[in-house]
């Protein structure tokens, strides 16, 4: 009998894809690479995702905040976890894809965009394309966590930072409101302002 999973990720190996994220050093351009070239195949099978979490800040601070793993909001996790398998990911027990040859560990989150879709950024990495969280969500959503207090505060300062001219104010304290945290943001972006 024949295993077509096997001859599969047997096939990717082979790939031109394959061979530029073996040839990458940096681990954190190959994580994107994987990632804008996973969210193409996703998108020919009719699955939406969006990255979040740490590797979007990572990729808005331009690698100034390493992350262990890449948060992936995907509308079908089903078709998210067998591609995953197709390109040489297991999942671990912890819930958590993990590639050994390629250094790459993803979550697959299997949830809607709690931000406002309209606001999404659109990079081009390759020739492919990749959809990360607004600024905007990503600041709220980390002066909101409470897992890693100290790290998120700082997340989320660097991005009021950077994107000091173009951050929608008016969203962003909508967000605040919503979530209770219109004290903690005027706090990060006082802060911010003085850096």
């Amino acid at each position: 009998m024949i295993n077509l999973e096997a001859e599969t990720r047997d096939r990717f190996k082979t790939s031109p894809e394959y061979k530029d994220l073996k040839q990458e050093q940096d681990l954190f351009k190959r994580r994107i690479q994987f990632i804008a070239f996973l969210t193409e195949k996703l998108k020919e099978e009719g699955v939406d995702a969006i990255l979040v979490g740490g590797e979007a800040i990572d990729l808005y601070t331009a690698g100034n905040f390493a992350t262990s793993d890449i948060d992936l909001l995907v509308t079908n996790r089903a078709v998210t976890e067998k591609l995953l398998n197709k390109f040489g990911f297991g999942k671990e027990v912890n819930g958590l894809w993990f590639n050994k040859d390629l250094n790459i560990v993803i979550q697959v989150i299997p949830e809607p965009y709690s931000g406002d879709p309209a606001r999404l950024r659109k990079f081009r990495i390759k020739d492919f394309e990749l959809r990360v969280a607004a600024p905007e969500d990503l600041i709220a959503n980390r002066l909101y966590s409470k897992s890693n207090p100290q790290r998120d505060s700082e997340q989320a300062i660097a991005l009021l930072k950077i994107f000091a001219d173009s951050i929608d104010n008016t969203y962003l304290n909508k967000v605040a409101k919503r979530d209770n945290i219109e004290d903690v943001l005027a706090e990060a972006g006082e802060y911010a302002s003085k850096i």
